[in-house]
C-alpha cells in the first residue's frame, strides 16, 4: 500500500510541476459504477504538459449500498484530439487504487461476491477508456468519460459526468 501511495504522490507532484507548461483544471464529477449500481461523487485535477498530452488525478467516493462503500484514487494519461475550438476527444489509460469498506463479512454486488476478513480492503488495478471535453467560454468545460476499470475479482464500467474550471 505504501508503494501505491508513493507512486500516486509522485504522479501528482510531477503534474504540479508541469502545471506552468500549459492549461490545468480542477472540477467535480458524478460517477456511476455499473457493477452493483454504485453512484458517487468525485474531484478531478488535470494538467496539460504538452499540446496533446494531459495527466489527470481523481478521487471518487461511492455511496454505501448493501453494506459496501468505496473510495478510489486514479492517475491517468489522456491523449487529446481537438475537434474544432470547443470539443476534445481523448483515449485514457491509468492506474487505480480502490479502498473498499464492508459492513458485513459477506457482501454481494451483482455478480461479484466480496468476502473480507476485516472491515476494509485495498485493491490495485488499471483503467482504460475515453472521454470528451466541451469547452464553455474561456474557463469552464463540461466533461464526460466512460472507462473500464479492472481490479482483481472486481471489474466494472464507470461513467463520469462533470464540470471543470480551467486556469
Amino acid at each position: 500500500m505504501k508503494k501505491v501511495l508513493l507512486i500516486m504522490l509522485m504522479a501528482v507532484t510531477s503534474m504540479m510541476a508541469s502545471a506552468d507548461v500549459g492549461e490545468w483544471s480542477l472540477g467535480g464529477q458524478f460517477v456511476f459504477g455499473t457493477e452493483g449500481s454504485m453512484p458517487g461523487v468525485g474531484l478531478k485535477f488535470q494538467s496539460n504538459y504538452s499540446h496533446a498530452w494531459r495527466s489527470a488525478v481523481s478521487g471518487n467516493y461511492y455511496f454505501k449500498k448493501n453494506g459496501v462503500s468505496c473510495f478510489d484514487l486514479n492517475a491517468e494519461q489522456h491523449y487529446l484530439f481537438e475537434l474544432g475550438d470547443k470539443i476534445r476527444l481523448y483515449p485514457l489509460a491509468g492506474i487505480r487504487a480502490a479502498f473498499w469498506k464492508v459492513d458485513d463479512i459477506n457482501a454481494n454486488m451483482g455478480d461479484v461476491h466480496i468476502k473480507v476478513d476485516g472491515d476494509s480492503e485495498m485493491k490495485i488495478g488499471f483503467n482504460v477508456g475515453g472521454g470528451i471535453d466541451y469547452l464553455i467560454g474561456d474557463h469552464l468545460m463540461l466533461n464526460g468519460e466512460i472507462k473500464y476499470e479492472y481490479l482483481k475479482n472486481a471489474d466494472w464500467v464507470l461513467f463520469c459526468v462533470g464540470v471543470g474550471y480551467r486556469f
